[in-house]
């Protein structure tokens, strides 16, 4: 006779909901000091990755390891975002103050919001990419851009789904926000970038994916 244990088993529901919930802790825990955060992005999404293709993970190992291989391309990834959002908020700053037509105001807006949504939209496969495939920088930012603006419909529907859960934490109480919100927008472009993903992967990646 085996001696119970206070664990639960690999890969059941009270499993899952663990691995969800800690996993979303630990990225809170992690972004906090800011310069981690890309690093602790890159754990999130690697850990809840595997669901998306009907597969576990475990928690600890593959958060950490993730933050380990790939801090570089994740910090590289944050600071041109911060750079490209810092940006467009000057921009949309400084036509406030800005006497001109208000179509031509209209039309600059509009392109600083288009700029924003395309950035937003190239980020559902960055991170997705980045944990997934080996590449190199300069190929990991091209082959999202290309997923994005050619899937241009399917990323605003996945963005879309991505935005609800921030909008709807601000309706309810913050605890719930903390153990949910994060991990619930990870896996929900986990699954939407998986969808496009892998209709480009080649037969020699799907089976080194499904082989980990």
């Amino acid at each position: 006779m085996q001696m119970p244990s206070w664990m639960p088993e690999p890969g059941s529901p009270v499993d899952r909901i663990a691995t969800f919930l800690m996993a979303n802790l630990l990225w809170l825990a992690l972004a906090m000091p800011i310069i981690t955060l890309p690093a602790a992005t890159a754990g999130l999404f690697a850990t809840l990755g595997p669901w998306v293709r009907g597969r576990d993970t475990e928690l600890f190992a593959t958060f950490f390891g993730a933050m380990r291989r790939h801090w570089l391309k994740g910090t590289l990834v944050a600071v041109i975002d911060a750079i490209i959002g810092f940006v467009i908020y000057v921009n949309i700053r400084a036509l406030g103050f800005m006497e001109m037509d208000s179509l031509l105001l209209w039309l600059m807006r509009s392109i600083n919001l288009f700029i924003a949504i395309t950035l937003l939209m190239i980020n559902l496969y960055v991170w997705p990419l980045l944990v997934l495939f080996d590449l190199s920088f300069r190929r990991l930012i091209v082959v999202s851009v290309r997923m994005a603006l050619g899937h241009s419909f399917w990323s605003l529907l996945v963005l879309s789904l991505a935005v609800a859960p921030a909008i709807v934490a601000l309706f309810i109480p913050p605890f719930v926000s903390v153990l949910l919100l994060f991990s619930l927008i990870a896996l929900i472009v986990n699954w939407g970038a998986w969808r496009i993903i892998r209709k480009y992967a080649t037969p020699e990646e799907l089976a080194e994916l499904n082989q980990h």
